[in-house]
């Protein structure tokens, strides 16, 4: 009975990924925060075809670019978009708002939350810097580190 119950939980979740690789993609607003990190997934640098994302706590894709490689690194650089008061709708993050990282692949569709030192997922500290970059994800040399399977990430800044 627990290998059924596995199985299903893990199709589920599959399906689960596949249906959010199409929500990646933020509205951009004139309010931003940059984030910049090196990525890894289980250790290795991850494939520069793969997209990092940032959501609010609605699950509404708030950031996404693609990764980029310089050299043996990947890194991924993505504004964070605010909301925008001057419309009726919510397009992105408040003041002071929490959001998650995810890794898209490409490849399997498979989409991978990063988990905090803490084990939590949400990161707290947005704030409209106007594009600038974003205290704690601001140093080119920090890694966000993504796992497959159960085991948690990790997040190492020379910022935080």
């Amino acid at each position: 009975m627990k290998l059924h119950l596995t199985a299903f939980l893990l199709i589920v979740q599959s399906m689960a990924c596949a249906q959010t690789a199409q929500a990646w993609n933020p509205t951009p607003t004139a309010h931003s925060a940059a984030l910049v990190a090196q990525v890894l997934l289980d250790g290795l640098w991850a494939p520069s075809d793969a997209r990092m994302g940032a959501f609010d706590e609605s699950g509404r894709c708030v950031g996404a670019a693609n990764l980029f490689s310089k050299g043996a690194v990947t890194y991924g650089a993505l504004h964070l978009y605010g909301d925008d008061p001057a419309t009726p709708a919510v397009e992105g993050l408040t003041e002071g708002e929490r959001f998650s990282l995810r890794l898209l692949l490409p490849k399997s569709g498979e989409s991978l939350t990063w988990y905090g030192p803490d084990g939590g997922v949400l990161l707290s500290g947005w704030t409209d810097l106007g594009g600038a970059r974003l205290p704690g994800f601001a140093d080119p040399n920090g890694v966000v580190a993504f796992h497959t399977g159960f085991i948690s990430s990790t997040c190492h800044s020379s910022g935080r």
